[in-house]
């Protein structure tokens, strides 16, 4: 029988990996600052026409162009942020990439709990080195 659980992938820190992970933050960091600017450039445009425009409409507007903003603005601290977390990790230690799903077979006679407990994938520089608690 197969049951679902929780995969940790993760890396050993390597410069080719710190350049690799700076690169996409740097490229997400600027999609992000593009989105905000087309947001503040919808704005001005719909605010040339907001005199046109029924009240309770523009103010449906307003908010939710506030709420893009403030969405978009919380992606790029994040991006920022974990741009400056990437910058100090040194070779050697682990880059926590996230959680996937994957499944372990489970038959009579295994410790349920123990075949439950989160694998753990790592990498490093891209190829699986250790796969532990299969």
């Amino acid at each position: 029988m197969l049951l679902k659980r929780k995969v940790v992938v993760k890396s050993i820190v390597t410069e080719g990996l710190k350049e690799e992970l700076l690169k996409k933050l740097e490229e997400l960091i600027k999609l992000s600052e593009k989105r905000l600017s087309d947001i503040s450039s919808e704005e001005k445009k719909f605010l040339l026409r907001a005199p046109t425009l029924e009240p309770s409409y523009i103010q449906f507007v307003k908010n939710k162009i506030k709420e893009e903003k403030a969405q978009e603005e919380s992606i790029k601290a994040q991006l920022l942020n974990e741009r400056e977390r990437v910058k100090n990790l040194r070779e050697g230690e682990f880059y926590i990439h996230g959680i996937v799903e994957g499944f372990v077979e489970i038959k009579e006679g295994d410790d349920y709990w123990k075949k439950l407990e989160e694998g753990e994938i790592i990498l490093k520089d891209g190829k699986v080195i250790e796969i532990k608690n299969e």
